[in-house]
């Protein structure tokens, strides 16, 4: 087996032990011991992929929103001004929430994380931040800039905490009861 197959299998098998243990025990009880045991790899093979599990939930974050940002890039490449914003968000629904349903169990493990305020939220809504202009057609308002991610979140944790994946009608259906609250 090539060296970068064995690596990338490795890196696969130290992540898949963490997201496990984090699940099971919570981040503040994982050690290197523990995931290096549960990888079946030694504590010099761990250290030879990462510094520590800080850097591996940094990079696990990283992967995480880099795959987000490949599928909004896909999403913007519709030519996005030439559609409304209700015919938008069904051309991102389904790969998007795809990706978090995949993804469940690592995404429930890096929500349950945060240190030196870095946290798989916080990164999330700084992203979904950045896309508010391009997505709205405009600067977003200063409410819009804390509503959109949030609701965006929550959707997530719902698959996330469920598994189940909303229809878009039940989310059209939730933003319209919400609004109802408000007039």
């Amino acid at each position: 087996m090539p060296r970068n197959a064995q690596n990338a299998r490795t890196e696969r098998d130290i992540q898949n032990a963490f997201i496990t243990l984090v699940n099971q025990k919570g981040f503040r009880n994982v050690t290197i011991n523990d995931i290096a045991q549960l990888a079946m790899i030694n504590r010099q093979t761990f250290y030879y992929h990462y510094q520590d599990k800080y850097q591996l939930t940094e990079t696990m974050i990283d992967d995480l929103v880099e795959a987000y940002d490949e599928l909004y890039k896909k999403y913007v490449a519709v030519k996005l001004r030439q559609v409304t914003l209700t015919s938008r968000i069904p051309m991102l629904f389904p790969e998007t929430i795809s990706l978090w349903a995949t993804n469940r169990q690592k995404v429930a493990a890096l929500f349950s994380i945060e240190y030196n305020n870095y946290t798989l939220e916080g990164e999330l809504k700084k992203r979904f931040r950045s896309y508010l202009p391009t997505l709205l057609g405009r600067e977003p308002l200063p409410l819009e800039k804390n509503v959109f991610p949030g609701i965006i979140l929550s959707v997530i944790e719902t698959v996330v905490e469920t598994g189940q994946v909303p229809t878009q009608d039940e989310i059209i259906r939730t933003f319209s009861n919400i609004s109802d609250v408000f007039k």
